[in-house]
């Protein structure tokens, strides 16, 4: 019985190669493409529970090609594989729905580990990625965002003052800062707290489309309107509305939607009555509102409109002291069933040397991946990615056998010469033919 399907797409046949071999004999279905062309044709006519994607592919690059798998199917999961340098595209790569992502070089564990989770957690539908209606309590609560940095004191500060009242909120901030999860807190302490949460990412939606998802349209009165359907605004009624990144809808929408604002009355699609909603407003953005609103993107009346209570979420860079606290929380999260893991004190010293540029997003992925992989109830600096490793030079150096040090070396070059085995070869002394064996002798995956 076959455990999964699929389809992994990088332009080095050694990759392809390795990830068919290693993932056949765990008994998945898999199929490879060189190219992002031949694996969008490829997703075509097949069935993938899994897409693992390379964002450095020649002519169509991994990032273009994440945005057309994801046009014709959001269900399907996609694994970024990036080099140390991009990860910024990585995190761009989630925004855009990629489920997660890994740097080169790493351990095929990893890879395993993350696969299994995927398929374990598959049959997602559109709604669970743009439109969701409950808060889960225990991910959110009045104590789970509280931390002790100083950079977060302000925004608590200002949270607790504006969560009591109806006024519309701006949330700032760059991707993966946790401006959803400050959303539902404000929710939560507001007097719309037993109403439902309904989430729009504006950043996924069609422009086409965005105005129905919105308001919601009667039957027959567009092209493929063959039924009638309930906006997110009408759904929100006595509870809380969170557009995120706002900043993505075009210029005729954010005029409709400006009234919206102003009274909170809408008309369906097809419809002449208005209807109105009592709903709490939420908004959420990681664009500069004032340089788009300067450019022309944005409308200045909307803008001023939007900008009455603004809260501004610091990177994790600026709060490092904030891991230790946040750390032990995410693995609460993820033990459903079991005791949550422990990490190390090496551990968080490694954590918390790391810039973070997917900031909470990217730390939550990193430790969901370390308590996967960590063989024991608590996760060391062994367990942790690769790409984090490399600060392991700041701390105490472990002994090691002579196979510890070659491998660490292969992993080393890797990483300098992006993943490219022709130039890692050169610089070691060895053939590509020796680099390969060994590649798969000591399971990395390049």
């Amino acid at each position: 019985m076959s455990q999964g399907s699929i389809l992994a797409i990088d332009d080095e046949q050694n990759i392809r190669h390795l990830i068919k071999s290693e993932f056949s004999i765990e008994g998945y279905e898999v199929a490879t493409a060189g190219s992002g062309e031949k694996g969008l044709r490829l997703f075509d006519t097949h069935e993938f529970d899994v897409v693992l994607l390379d964002i450095n592919l020649p002519k169509l690059n991994g990032i273009e090609t994440l945005r057309r798998l994801k046009q014709k199917s959001l269900t399907t999961e996609v694994i970024m594989i990036t080099g140390y340098g991009d990860i910024k595209s990585a995190v761009q790569c989630i925004k855009l729905g990629a489920r997660d992502y890994v740097t080169k070089p790493f351990k095929l564990d990893e890879i395993f580990a993350l696969v299994k989770q995927v398929i374990k957690k598959d049959n997602r539908r559109l709604s669970d990625r743009q439109e969701k209606t409950t808060v889960p309590e225990r991910e959110v609560s009045a104590e789970s965002i509280r931390c002790p940095s100083n950079a977060m004191q302000p925004v608590y500060k200002l949270v607790k003052k504006v969560a009591s009242t109806d006024k519309t909120v701006l949330i700032q901030g760059e991707t993966g800062t946790g401006k959803d999860v400050l959303a539902q807190h404000i929710h939560l302490q507001s007097k719309y707290k037993n109403g439902p949460f309904v989430t729009l990412d504006c950043g996924l939606l069609s422009q086409n489309l965005a105005e129905s998802e919105l308001y919601g349209h009667r039957k027959g009165s567009f092209s493929g309107a063959s039924e009638s359907k309930l906006g997110l605004v009408e759904k929100s009624h006595k509870g809380t509305l969170f557009l995120d990144e706002i900043g993505n809808i075009d210029l005729e929408l954010q005029k409709k939607f400006l009234r919206f604002l102003e009274t909170r009355r809408f008309r369906r699609i097809g419809e002449t009555k208005e209807s109105q909603v009592d709903t709490r407003i939420i908004l959420a953005t990681n664009m500069d509102l004032q340089e788009a609103m300067e450019k022309g993107a944005l409308r200045q009346d909307l803008f001023y409109r939007m900008d009455v209570i603004q809260i501004s979420i610091p990177p994790l860079r600026d709060r490092s002291e904030d891991i230790e606290c946040l750390v032990p929380h995410f693995l609460k999260m993820d033990a459903t069933e079991s005791e949550p893991k422990k990490i190390s004190a090496e551990a968080i010293k490694m954590l918390s040397a790391y810039a973070w540029p997917g900031n909470i997003r990217e730390l939550k992925s990193v430790i969901n991946k370390g308590a996967i992989l960590a063989e024991s109830d608590t996760i060391t600096a062994d367990d942790l990615p690769n790409h984090l490793s490399f600060n392991k030079k700041e701390l105490t150096r472990r002994l090691k056998t002579l196979q510890d040090v070659e491998r660490d070396h292969i992993l080393a070059v890797l990483e300098e010469t992006g993943g490219n085995q022709s130039k890692a070869s050169k610089i070691l002394g060895i053939n590509r033919k020796t680099l390969y064996k060994k590649i798969h002798k000591y399971k990395i995956f390049t």
